[in-house]
């Protein structure tokens, strides 16, 4: 082990020189110094820091899975509907039943023998048919049942999750958030976003303004000297000092009638609550206002970036394409469904929904059809036209398919007066004849006439050809575009339309610009739709000065815990235990230029297995130094005494720390979060301890052993 020591003392002076400036580029935007172009231009990676290091965003959705396999079963029921129409002349009905179950209706029960392989290989490997029962329509009643397979529905689920995963971050890329870690935890996907979340300045700004509201109502109510001065560590709350009077008093004279027991202020003229409590000083004068926790949700959900960052996270982007349905009769009524509401008396005055006769509309001239007097619902909200559909009786409600979709839309409400944005109904059929998986293109144009910006939208050749024969079929017809549970527009089949290229046009929403919409939708459609609704979980923002203390705190634990083993392996091992706390140092180096390397992200938990690694390399010197003092007790030469050290203790070492490593990748496997922050630092960590414990510092002893005359070791 001695031959080549200049080589290998010049090998581990250019792998620490290395380490060195890989790890300088990740200091200096910690630390914020500059560093040399050639540095930062060459050694490119770095490693991050995590959530709890430097505040951001977590946030948890579930995906709901069971959304797409219902898509999927649809699909592969409108494919069924047009192979039998094409190849078979048989018109056939397909219609899902639950998640994951097919009935195939024939209009004539012997219909069903052209039920042939060619047909129904379409749904193979999707879904598979099931025997007739008794109790449950068959092929007597000329209907075909079909269920997903238990292999597919496992697979899709899988996939879904993955797929989620992608989309979601490409959006967040889209958006230019810096350093996202995102990452599958079971059926949900976690969203980190470092640094997006200094939530300081928007409650600063929030409590001052609220503070200026409370400064004139007290000056209106004849306090005539009023200070205010931020409190210390929390930038939603101030306090205010009136000299000379008792300050609780005079604030629940100010807010007689609008103080809760626990000293909640809802005073609607200060806009946000704020929560009243004595100074801590015990000074009378002064009262610290802070703003409750429903007030601090509310500016943070306010603040522009995050709500639009959110928007996009969270839209489905499933464009659908249904058909408007304004003609099928109801029932036994013989008039459409709105109508038909409408006349036997289901929609009363006070309920807060409008009934409107629309204008007819068609292309007879196309050789279309003509809709004569459509009926519309509308309402201010939403929740108010879904309430009213919701409360109507079982038999007043409208079969599978067909279902009452909504959108918004500018309505005059007044005369001379600027139209509102109000809710409207629109009856759709139920299955979506285009889905936003065929979509290969999404763009932002403008429109020649009125340069308004809309969204071109280019699907794939099967998409086009579905989109082809949808609007050949029923020109003169309306069909809905629906976006995220949105009808985003209804135009009219002037004629068939072939090449798959559509136009979203889109309306204002209060607090966007129609560029913006338009920008986010194309963004969300060419990163793809999400293959499932995602549905929040759980979210929790770190404020950066929380994040600044974990830094510190974290970084004091590292310094004190590596002091000590230094005084502890200099004392105690002499000039060896100096040459442990090289390998010890150049170890640190080591499991940063590595997390560097592979981009890992440094939580708190990261931390600590840090420290952990700085006992366990400690460990692995002092196994090392007790056996060559056992052999030189044993009367071995110091370079015997050496060697034998080395060679025996290496398989000890290697046994105690694989056992570590074992339990490292159990945690890195099933872990999630600070848990595989940790195994992933633990896991470098025993990598690089070994190596500088049983290569590193032997070369030192080697190079002792090297020269002349060496008799002793100072161990």
């Amino acid at each position: 082990m001695r031959k080549f020591i200049k080589v290998k003392a010049l090998l581990l002076v250019g792998l620490l020189a290395l380490a060195c400036l890989m790890v300088l580029p990740s200091l200096s935007k910690i630390a914020k110094f500059d560093l040399p172009p050639w540095i930062t231009e060459t050694f490119t990676r770095e490693f991050k820091l995590g959530l709890d290091l430097q505040g951001g965003l977590h946030l948890e959705y579930s995906v709901a899975v069971d959304e797409a396999l219902e898509n999927k079963v649809d699909r592969v029921g409108a494919e069924l509907e047009a192979a039998f129409r094409e190849k078979k002349n048989v018109n056939v009905t397909a219609e899902r039943k639950g998640v994951d179950t097919l009935y195939l209706t024939f209009e004539k029960p012997e219909d069903v023998a052209t039920a042939t392989e060619d047909v129904m290989a379409i749904a193979a490997g999707i879904l598979e048919r099931i025997e007739d029962e008794d109790g449950k329509p068959g092929a007597a009643e000329g209907v075909i049942r079909m269920k997903m397979t238990e292999e597919t529905a496992t697979a899709d689920r899988k996939a879904i999750v993955g797929q989620a995963l992608d989309t979601v971050r490409r959006r967040v890329d889209a958006m230019g958030v810096a350093e996202p870690n995102i990452y599958p935890k079971n059926r949900q996907v976690v969203i980190e976003l470092p640094g997006l979340a200094d939530t300081g300045t928007e409650l600063r700004a929030a409590m001052d303004d609220t503070a200026a509201k409370i400064t004139a109502l007290l000056q209106k109510q004849g306090v005539s000297q009023v200070q205010t001065l931020p409190v210390d560590g929390d930038p939603g709350a101030m306090t205010f000092t009136l000299p000379g009077k008792d300050a609780m008093a005079e604030f629940e004279t100010l807010f007689a009638g609008q103080l809760l027991d626990d000293k909640t202020v809802i005073d609607p003229q200060i806009g946000l609550q704020v929560v009243l409590s004595a100074d801590s000083r015990g000074d009378a004068a002064s009262v610290v206002t802070s703003l409750s926790e429903d007030a601090r949700d509310q500016v943070l959900e306010q603040s522009s970036d995050f709500r639009r960052l959110l928007k996009v996270i969270e839209r489905a982007a499933v464009l659908q394409m249904h058909l408007v349905d304004d003609e099928t009769p109801f029932g036994e009524t013989g008039v459409p469904y709105l109508r038909a509401l409408y006349e036997n008396g289901f929609v009363e005055q006070g309920m807060g929904v409008a009934v409107n006769l629309m204008d007819n509309y068609g292309r007879p001239d196309k050789g279309g059809v003509t809709v004569t007097e459509p009926y519309a619902f509308y309402a201010q909200e939403r929740e108010t036209l879904e309430r009213f559909f919701a409360s109507l009786p079982p038999e007043w409600r409208l079969p599978s398919s067909h279902k009452v979709a909504y959108g918004r839309e500018p309505f005059k409400t007044h005369r001379n007066e600027e139209p509102e944005f109000v809710w409207r109904t629109h009856i759709i059929k139920a299955r979506a004849d285009i889905t936003g998986d065929r979509i290969v293109n999404a763009t932002v144009t403008f429109d020649g006439q009125t340069q308004v910006p809309q969204v071109s939208v280019k699907f794939d050749r099967i998409g086009a050809n579905a989109f082809g024969e949808m609007s050949g079929q029923n020109v003169g017809r309306k069909m809905a575009i629906v976006m995220d549970d949105n009808v985003v527009s209804d135009p009219i089949f002037n004629e068939a339309i072939m090449g798959g290229n559509v136009v979203i046009t889109l309306g204002n929403s209060p607090g966007e610009s129609v560029r913006e919409q338009a920008n986010d939708l194309a963004k969300v459609l060419k990163s793809g739709s999400l293959p499932a609704r995602l549905n929040k979980e759980f979210e929790i923002r770190v404020g950066a000065d929380l994040g600044k203390e974990s830094v510190t705190a974290g970084f004091r634990a590292f310094l004190v815990g590596l002091a000590l083993v230094i005084v502890f392996m200099a004392i105690y091992y002499r000039r060896s235990g100096l040459i442990a706390v090289f390998a010890l140092v150049m170890n640190m180096v080591l499991v940063m230029a590595a997390l560097a390397v592979f981009q890992a992200t440094l939580t708190l938990p990261g931390i600590a297995g840090i420290v952990l690694t700085i006992g366990m390399a400690v460990d692995a010197n002092v196994i090392i130094f007790e056996r060559i003092r056992e052999y030189r007790r044993e009367g071995y030469t110091a370079r015997a005494a050496i060697e034998a050290g080395y060679d025996r203790a290496f398989t000890t070492i290697v046994d105690s720390q694989l056992t570590t490593a074992i339990a490292g990748l159990v945690l890195w496997q099933y872990g999630s979060g600070p848990i595989r922050g940790f195994a992933i630092t633990l896991l470098i960590g025993i990598a690089t301890s070994i190596f500088t414990a049983v290569w590193a510092a032997r070369v030192f002893f080697d190079w002792q052993a090297n020269r002349k005359g060496f008799d002793k070791v100072s161990i």
